[in-house]
C-alpha cells in the first residue's frame, strides 16, 4: 500500500463525508457490507444519535485492543 493510500484510509476514518466512497480509499465492498449491517443493527435497536456514536466509539476501542491480541487481516 501506497503512504498516499494509507494517508487517505486514516484521512477517511477521521473525516466521514456523507459522500463517501470506501472502495475508493483501498477498502474492500466487504467492508461497506459490514458498515451497513452496523447501521441497520444499530436502527433496529432503535438508539439514539448519542448512544450509536457510544456503542461504535466502545467497538472501535474494543477491535483496538483486542488487536494486541489477535491477528486481523
Amino acid at each position: 500500500m501506497s503512504t498516499n493510500e494509507d494517508f487517505d484510509r486514516t484521512r477517511y476514518l477521521k473525516e466521514f463525508k456523507r459522500a463517501n466512497d470506501p472502495d475508493r480509499m483501498g477498502f474492500s465492498e466487504h467492508s461497506a457490507e459490514v458498515g451497513m449491517k452496523l447501521v441497520e443493527s444499530i436502527k433496529k435497536e432503535d438508539l439514539s444519535y448519542d448512544e450509536a456514536y457510544a456503542s461504535l466509539q466502545y467497538a472501535y476501542n474494543l477491535i483496538k485492543y483486542e488487536s494486541n491480541f489477535i491477528n486481523f487481516r
